[in-house]
Order: structure tokens, then sequence, then C-alpha cells
């Protein structure tokens, strides 16, 4: 009851100075309001208390910075027989933080939120300017409050439109815009193929540079967040500071070319070094405190004015070397824009943003300007390489006598090269021929066992595989005898390692001699175990021979430096003609089954596998 109250009394104090409006309205600029600046978080806050209401008298609002958010009253009075639309337009496109209230007659209040740190989809209409929208019943009273918060200036005028009429003007806003941001960019794509077909990097900075400054553009009239990044706020906020950072960093390098005093030259370049690692830290920044807009503004002020002494100090020296007048254009107009934009941030500069195309055709101008120079620039380098190529066509023209001379001198060292050649080919033939000795021997080595210089397993799986397909294509009898030392482990304990190696190198020599055919061939298998592998020999043969190793070995005695050691032979034999050519290892297990059941048989015999 209290709101409504407020509500009401309002009405009454403010009924004789209320804006009227009639069917006949088309649109009014500026509008009668009164403003105060105060902290309330809502409208409600603001109505219970005892506010003093300064009322406006220039045309736009301009008060400056302020720590207090801005209340604005517009009272608007239909007196016209049927409902009106209306649109409130706010003609600061860049202000943070809006929230309209719409107070009737008849108490109620309907509340609408606005700005850039709000999403497009989420404003009562989706435009790139601030506009409410208001509904006037006939003969009814209304209160506009506007309550307003940005970091910056707050400078906030208003308008006031027929929503015809607004299409109609905005209509003509947009075709006028979209003509200078259509040249914009279609001279970013022109140097683009420049550079696509020149290969020259000052066409590539051009692109990026023209490119930037269109999204400068597009970005300080709203078309941007309207038409780009609608939800992403974040970037709508911060994109001033990036992007003229980023437009700084990328002119630089297409300026340096023509600083041609050294001191100037190291001058100039300490610009650019600390302006990417300012644009690198600003990002950062930004990126980490993203709701710091007092810090972005100060660091987007702070450039702009030292850009604009950098570009003055190139300018003047230019200007006084008598070089490129167009750049000395072109940085008059950078300035133009810039100081444009000061003052517009700073509060000098009021009014409506959008009406004023200062930075729009400033931008336009300076990049035409750098389109010409480069393509001027472009021009006089080919011409300048069309005269190197001619001075060099007549420097080879005068080299021609000296080719013949050294043509000569060339063939004489090519017969010396190709002697030197055969020298080295010769060389070479006998150094492949000691790799192939070399070759050799490491090959024995790998197939020998290093302690008893019998074969190792390796190479026995590998002859294991031949005879195999030897036996199946062949039809005959394969023969493998697996023996093992009884008792080993107790010699290494007893004795140590050293005697259990002479046992396993005397165990060798002993099957080794009794070996009978070229073909047969002795295995070191692993540790104390031995296989001997006999092609073409049968079950009876294959018996015969392992008997007689056994019984050698149990005859023969180790004689050590302490000890004399007598030693035993296990063995087992299997003996058939090969099945299947891909399963070798079908010998040596069932040898191995024989060898184990001579081991659990007493040890000191040969068995034979019997299925």
């Amino acid at each position: 009851m209290r709101t409504l109250l407020s509500v009401l009394l309002s009405f009454c104090s403010f009924l004789a100075v209320a804006f009227d409006i009639d069917s006949n309205f088309t649109q009014h600029n500026p509008l009668p309001y009164s403003y105060t600046l105060d902290d309330s978080n809502n409208l409600k806050q603001l109505l219970e208390k005892p506010i003093t209401w300064n009322k406006s008298h220039q045309d736009a609002l301009n008060l400056g910075k302020s720590d207090k958010p801005l209340w604005i009253k517009i009272p608007l009075t239909n007196q016209s027989v049927s409902d009106i639309d209306l649109l409130l337009s706010i003609d600061n496109i860049l202000l943070d933080k809006v929230t309209a209230y719409i107070a009737t007659q008849d108490a109620s209040i309907i509340t609408l939120a606005l700005g850039d740190a709000l999403p497009l989809v989420k404003r009562p209409i989706k435009h790139e300017a601030q506009l409410v929208p208001i509904k006037l019943l006939a003969q009814q009273h209304a209160v506009i409050y506007l309550n307003i918060e940005h970091h910056g200036a707050l400078n906030a005028p208003l308008s006031l439109w027929h929503p015809i009429e607004y299409i109609k003007y905005k209509s003509k806003f947009n075709l006028i815009y979209g003509i200078f941001a259509g040249f914009i960019i279609a001279l970013a794509l022109m140097h683009l193929a420049l550079f696509s077909f020149t290969k020259k990097r000052y066409f590539l900075f051009a692109t990026a540079f023209i490119s930037v400054i269109w999204l400068l553009n597009i970005h300080l009239y709203g078309f941007s967040y309207r038409y780009l990044y609608g939800n992403w706020q974040w970037l709508q906020q911060y994109a001033q500071p990036l992007l003229i950072f980023l437009s700084s960093t990328v002119l630089l390098p297409l300026l340096q070319p023509y600083i041609t005093v050294k001191p100037a030259l190291k001058l100039f370049a300490l610009p650019k070094t600390v302006i990417l690692a300012c644009f690198v830290f600003l990002l950062l920044t930004l990126s980490l405190l993203p709701l710091n807009l007092s810090v972005a503004t100060s660091y987007t002020l702070s450039f702009l004015i030292i850009t604009s002494l950098l570009l003055l100090f190139i300018a003047q020296w230019l200007l006084f070397k008598r070089k490129t007048p167009g750049f000395i254009v072109m940085f008059t107009f950078i300035l133009l824009a810039l100081g444009h934009q000061i003052s517009y941030e700073l509060g000098f500069i009021s009014g409506s943003q959008l009406s004023t195309p200062v930075s729009y055709f400033c931008y336009f101008i300076v990049s035409l300007i750098l389109s010409f120079t480069l393509v001027r620039q472009f021009i006089r380098e080919r011409d300048l390489e069309v005269e190197a190529q001619q001075a060099k066509l007549a420097q080879s023209q005068a080299q021609d006598a000296l080719l013949n001379e050294k043509l000569k001198l060339q063939e004489q060292t090519q017969a010396d090269l190709e002697a030197l050649v055969d020298e080295r080919t010769f060389e070479l033939q006998v150094t492949l021929r000691e790799l192939e000795d070399k070759n050799r021997e490491l090959e024995q080595m790998n197939i020998e066992d290093p302690l008893t210089k019998i074969k190792n397993r390796r190479y026995f799986d590998k002859r294991l595989q031949m005879e195999v397909r030897r036996s199946r294509r062949e039809q005959s009898t394969l023969s493998v005898i697996m023996l093992d030392i009884d008792h080993f482990k107790n010699i290494n304990d007893t004795h140590g390692h050293l005697s259990g190696d002479k046992a396993i190198c005397a165990v060798a020599d002993i099957i080794k001699s009794h070996l009978q055919r070229p073909s047969d061939e002795v295995f070191r298998y692993g540790g104390e175990e031995f296989v001997m592998l006999l092609p073409n020999t049968e079950l009876e043969g294959a018996q015969k021979i392992a008997e007689q190793i056994r019984s050698t070995v149990d005859a023969f005695q180790l004689k050590l430096d302490k000890a004399i050691v007598n030693l035993t032979l296990s063995a087992g034999v299997y003996s058939a003609v090969a099945i299947d050519p891909k399963s070798p290892h079908t010998y040596t297990d069932l040898a191995d089954k024989a060898l184990y059941e001579a081991k659990q048989q007493g040890r000191n015999q040969v068995r034979i596998y019997q299925p």
C-alpha cells in the first residue's frame, strides 16, 4: 500500500509537467525529464525516500562519471481517445545496465531490463539500440523511471518515437551505415586477394587492420551485438579495448619500413612490443576479472591517449622527412576518431552516438587512404623489381663470356671427381667384404652356445622346423632325444657353479662324440638339458645312440680341484614321421614327456615315448 501511495503521489506532483501525446504523435527529441543520483536498488526503495528531482535543461543529459546510479523520471499523458504504442530510445548503446519501470495510474508497474550486461535475447526488443516499449491507454497517465548504471560517463540522450517512424529512421540509418561497412569489408577482402596473389605481408597486415576497425565500427554502433555475439555480453563490454589494442598491433608493422633512422627505429620498435604485451595482459586481466569494467575503461583511455601521441609523433616525423603524405592524412583521421572516442568516454561530448558518424566516417577514410598507399607502394616495388631484373639480365649477358671457362674447369673437376669416386668405390668394396666376414662371425656367435661351443636353442628351433618339413615331404622318420644331467643342482650347491659349468661342458663333449652322421647334431636346450636331432633315423637307432651316451656318461668321472664327481644322465626318445609341419614342438614335447618318465623311474636310464 505504501508503494502504491508513493506512485500516486508521484503522479499528482508531476502531472503538471507531463509530456502530452496525441494520436498524431511521430517523434520527439529531446524529452522533458527529471533526474537524480541515488543508490537505490529498485523503484520501491527510491519512492520510499524523500528524493529531490532535478529538471534537465539540456538536450542530452551528460553528468560525467559518477559512483551512484542515475535515475530519470519521464511523465507521459495520452490525451487521445485511442491507445498509443511508443518506443523510448536511450541513444547510448554502450550503457552497461538499464532498468526501466513503467508506472501507470492504476498503480501497476512494468519492469524491463536492458544494457550491455544483458544478453540480446533477454532485451524487450532485440535491437542494437536501448529501446523501451511503452503502451499508453486512452486518457492514461504514466511515469517511466530509468535506472542507469555505467562504468564510464553517464551520457543518456533520450528520444520518444512512434514505432513506424522509428522503423523509417532506422532503415535510412542502417542503409547509410551498411554502405560504409560494405565498402570497408570490401577493402579488407581486396587486400586479402592481393596478398594471395603477391605474397606481400603488408597486404596481410592491411587486411587484419581493416577487418579490426570494421569490427570496431560495428561494435561502436551496436551491429556486432545484434548480429554477431548477442549472447556473449562479456565481449560486448570489453570489445572496444581489445579491438583498439589489436588494431594498433597490426598497424605498426605497416609503418615500420618508413622509419629509416636507427634511433627513431629503436624508439618506434619499443611501442609495438609494449602494445603487444599490454594486449596480452589486458586479455588475461579481462578473462580473470570479467566484472572489472573500471579497469578496462582505464586501460582503454590510457591506451587511446598513448596511441594518439605516438601517431602524432610518427606523422610529424614523416612530414619532416617528406615521405608518404597518404600516411600523414591517415594519421590525422585516426587522431580525429580517437579524439572523438576519448571525448565521448570522458563525457566531454554528449548526445546520441548512433546519429554521430564521426568514427565511422574517419575509419572509412583511413581504410581508403591505407589501400591507396599500399597499392602505390606495391606498384613502386614492382617497378623496382623490373629494373633490378633488367640489371640482372645485363649482368648475365656480361657473364656469358666467363661461362665457357667455368665449363672447362667443371669438366676437369668432374674427371678428377670420377677418379676419386672409383678409388672410393674400391675402398668401399674392400670394406664390404670385411663387413661380410664380420657378419659371418657374428652369425656363428649368434647360433653357438658360448659355454659348450655347440649350437644353442635358437638355432635348434630353426633346424627342427626344417627337419619336420623334410620328414613330412620325404616321409622319413625323424628322431629327437632329450637329455638331462641327473642331480645337477647338487653339483652346483656342493662344488660351485664353475664345477657345474665343467660338468655341462664334459657332457656336451661326450654327446658330440657320439654323432655318427653330418646331419646329426646336438644342441644345448637350456641349463643342464641337451637335445639331439637325428634326421632319417628309426626309433631303434635313436634308442641305441641314447643308451650309448648314457652308459658313457655313467662311466665318466669328472675330476675337479678337490673331488671326483660321478655323473649320470637321463634321456627321452621320440621318433615319428612328421604329420603336421606347423607343429614342430610336438617332437620336443613328447621327447620331454619320455625324459620326465625316465626321471620318475629313478634316473640314469633311457625311456621311449609310447602313446
